[in-house]
């Protein structure tokens, strides 16, 4: 691990957290509270306030994506931006595609509205996070060839 893919890393959490968290304010809560998978009551139960968030997971939840994403990008190859979000795309697609398929198959976590009104936003969160960091991996690249 060097410098630059710990701050791959970092900076990649940072944006997919900002660009999930910018979705689901923006857009997602309204279309999560239009189309309900199941009765308010019990999404209520299962679901916490934001009050209520588990601070120490969240870090982790966030930061394991984020070093997903490097990881990824960096075995891949990426190293500018442009490359960045083509892979990113590819792997956010395929990622999120199993992740929100396996939920909406298996649970009451998304109304088939949800599922597909989130899928979008996730894959474009990961892209986006997926490009910065094949920039960032591509900074050690140019200094090194210099």
């Amino acid at each position: 691990m060097n410098k630059n893919f710990i701050i791959s890393g970092v900076v990649a959490t940072v944006v997919n957290l900002l660009a999930n968290a910018g979705a689901h304010f923006i857009f997602l809560k309204n279309v999560f509270e239009k189309y309900p998978p199941v009765s308010i009551e019990f999404q209520k139960q299962l679901v916490r306030p934001a009050d209520q968030l588990v601070g120490w997971a969240m870090v982790v939840t966030s930061l394991t994506m984020g070093f997903f994403v490097a990881t990824v990008i960096k075995w891949s190859g990426a190293r500018t931006f442009a490359s960045g979000l083509k892979k990113g795309l590819i792997i956010g697609f395929l990622f999120w595609t199993s992740v929100n398929s396996g939920l909406y198959a298996s649970s009451h976590h998304f109304s088939l509205v949800g599922f597909l009104a989130d899928l979008p936003c996730s894959v474009l969160a990961m892209t986006i996070a997926a490009a910065v960091a094949a920039w960032i991996l591509g900074k050690n690249t140019e200094t090194v060839n210099k």
